[in-house]
């Protein structure tokens, strides 16, 4: 009991702290990963394919069969047919109320607020944050690119009037969407597990705006992290936030790096890192509340 109570109180102590450097911070970096979005209803990877996509996992499928580009060489009615079957769960999720938390902390005057996400939901947008705000590391599953590199640029799908998916076999029941350019074979443009025809030219621009703004930040800034949900098997967000971190604090400036992590909330011994092992939204509405009272 002794032990359950000191980890509680250290619990407390240290949410007490994240929220005081939230609310000292000039610029705050949201860095959300995919836990960000299970509290809405978004399904991880953290128990597998057989709990986020079932009917997938039935057929003998897993992300790595699915999230490549060779199945849309191989069986482009499949490779759809998974795609057009998450756009449409996650176009039916709203954003939990933990977005609009991050929103309204964003409209403080003194503070920046930037994103950076591997998140395909589009959530932070949904929720308000300006689009140069928001860096999509691996782009969008709402738009599309040409199979054969003919020079168009990723162009955004009509995703109301894609053809339907037979749930059995998770094919599309209608041709899959061509190039704009040459009428050749199309695929989803964001990044696959399995990959190496990514048409990055969309994000390239986001990424050089995201490196631009912590490349050139004064040092007299205090940055604060807020790592939300990031795991370690796509490690992507919590590489970046700790090496942001990390550069700033090199060039003298103060960096605080809150780690919200339910299942992997371990994070390097520093006087400046605080760890914080709760779901994402039940952090955010403890940091809210210590804000607002």
């Amino acid at each position: 009991m002794t032990i359950i109570r000191d980890q509680q109180q250290n619990s407390q102590k240290s949410l007490a702290r994240a929220a005081e450097c939230v609310s000292k911070a000039d610029v705050l970096l949201i860095a959300a990963g995919a836990g960000m979005g299970v509290d809405a209803g978004i399904p991880d990877y953290y128990g597998g394919i057989q709990r986020a996509h079932p009917r997938l996992a039935d057929i003998g499928l897993n992300i790595y069969d699915l999230s490549n580009h060779t199945l849309f060489t191989q069986n482009p009615a499949l490779a759809w047919g998974h795609w057009v079957t998450r756009q449409r769960e996650y176009m039916n999720i709203r954003p939990h109320v933990g977005y609009q938390m991050l929103y309204n902390w964003a409209q403080c005057r003194k503070r920046t607020v930037r994103v950076i996400t591997t998140n395909l939901d589009r959530h932070f947008l949904c929720s308000g944050f300006a689009p140069d705000n928001v860096f999509e590391m691996h782009g969008s599953m709402y738009d599309a690119q040409c199979m054969y590199n003919c020079g168009a640029n990723p162009w955004p799908l009509d995703t109301t009037n894609m053809p339907s998916v037979n749930l059995n076999t998770m094919q599309l029941l209608g041709p899959p969407p061509l190039c704009i350019k040459c009428g050749g074979s199309a695929r989803i443009c964001t990044a696959l597990a399995v990959d190496g025809h990514w048409n990055t030219s969309n994000v390239e621009v986001a990424r050089i705006r995201h490196e631009t703004f912590f490349r050139e930040m004064s040092t007299d800034r205090t940055l604060t992290v807020l790592e939300i949900g990031c795991g370690t098997v796509m490690a992507k967000v919590r590489v970046e936030a700790t090496r942001i971190v990390a550069e700033h604090r090199m060039r003298g400036g103060q960096a605080i790096h809150i780690r919200i992590n339910l299942h992997q909330a371990h994070i390097d011994e520093h006087e400046d890192n605080i760890s914080l092992p709760f779901s994402a939204l039940d952090a955010l509405r403890t940091i809210n509340k210590l804000l607002i009272d």
